[in-house]
């Protein structure tokens, strides 16, 4: 009896099998698999002896768009990258670079001095240098 609901299943599946098939060949030609839903820009977080570094792919944002800040022991990361749709006569087959509001939330060691967080923004790359906190040469 198991064996004939398995044989019995696969025809109903069929349908729908088609549609995907349909799907992937018509409308997405290059087999690209489904759609990006938001975006979250893609990060580095390295250390050196004196600093912590996070250096964060921001293409196509301004930096007025770009806000950096240290909100208790997270720094917070966030903007909004706007994307000019000239293509009002164009159809899409398929749509990756994502648009809209972004933000990213890091838990800052104890060691980082917040008061000399610095950030710079140039050819889209952000990067924060959270420095360490200097240590005097004394030891407990």
């Amino acid at each position: 009896m198991a064996r004939q609901n398995k044989l019995l299943s696969f025809p109903l599946r069929l349908p729908q099998e088609l549609d995907r098939l349909f799907d992937e060949i018509i409308h997405r030609p290059w087999g690209i698999p489904g759609e990006l839903l938001e975006w979250n820009p893609s990060i580095d977080l390295y250390e050196t002896p004196q600093a912590f570094v996070l250096e964060a792919d921001l293409p196509g944002v301004k930096g007025d768009d770009v806000k950096v800040e240290v909100e208790g022991s997270d720094l917070i990361v966030q903007g909004r990258r706007y994307f000019e749709r000239n293509h009002n006569r164009a159809r899409f087959h398929y749509q990756e670079r994502c648009c809209g509001e972004f933000m990213r939330r890091i838990t800052l060691p104890e060691s980082v001095d917040k008061d000399r967080i610095e950030a710079n923004f140039k050819d889209g790359v952000l990067k924060v240098t959270l420095p360490k906190i200097k240590q005097t040469g004394k030891k407990p």
